[in-house]
């Protein structure tokens, strides 16, 4: 039970941007704050050249993907309320 995999934080931070960055996209970026985290995780292991596994790796991508998905529907949103406020 007690496996490598499970226990690294660099690990646990990749899945945490992924999951943060798949929550930003089912809100339909209605939060920002998903967004950014599922960016941010990424660009700082980037960054700071931290070394981890490539399924790690293809999830940080993924993640960063999302993440930007969600922070352009995020822009969307706002968008739309300004177009809509008077009708609503």
């Amino acid at each position: 039970m007690n496996n490598k995999k499970n226990t690294d934080p660099m690990e646990k931070l990749s899945q945490f941007a992924f999951t943060m960055s798949i929550i930003g996209i089912c809100t339909i970026g209605i939060c920002p704050a998903f967004a950014a985290m599922g960016i941010a995780v990424p660009i700082v292991m980037n960054k700071k050249n931290v070394s981890i596994s490539a399924q790690a790796k293809s999830r940080n991508k993924k993640a960063l993907i999302g993440g930007i998905i969600a922070l352009f529907l995020f822009v969307v949103d706002l968008v739309l309320v300004f177009v809509f406020k008077d009708k609503i």
